[in-house]
């Protein structure tokens, strides 16, 4: 009797412990889908953003003593350098299909030595 007792509890914990994988795909911590953003209900795309992935917006405070330059990533509307992260409260969420953002070794050997501080990749509808 004792016997069976540790045992159902062996089973119970051990059944306790099991993982199970996730039903649907596993979303990419480094991509923002359309779906995503259309279900975020927000009007511009930073809005978007902060609310889903608020770390791609994170200074990480200057990368230099002099000069004020910080250590931020850099707009990328398609293939072309857009701007600074700001400019991202200019662009209607409607107008974006899809967001992907870049580290910096990632991005420098996507878009250039230039980009080391990681870069914000809009991809338009329209595109």
């Amino acid at each position: 009797m004792i016997g069976r007792r540790w045992w159902a509890t062996g089973l119970v914990l051990a059944l306790a412990c099991f993982h199970r994988a996730p039903v649907g795909p596993v979303p990419n911590p480094n991509v923002i889908t359309e779906d995503e953003i259309r279900s975020a209900e927000e009007g511009t795309i930073y809005d978007v953003i902060a609310k889903l992935r608020p770390q791609y917006l994170r200074d990480r405070g200057p990368i230099a003593l002099e000069g004020g330059v910080h250590d931020v990533a850099t707009v990328f509307l398609n293939s072309q350098e857009y701007g600074p992260i700001n400019i991202m409260r200019n662009v209607p969420a409607g107008n974006i299909s899809e967001v992907r953002y870049y580290s910096g070794i990632d991005a420098v050997t996507k878009f250039g030595r230039y980009y080391g501080t990681g870069v914000i990749q809009l991809i338009s509808r329209d595109h």
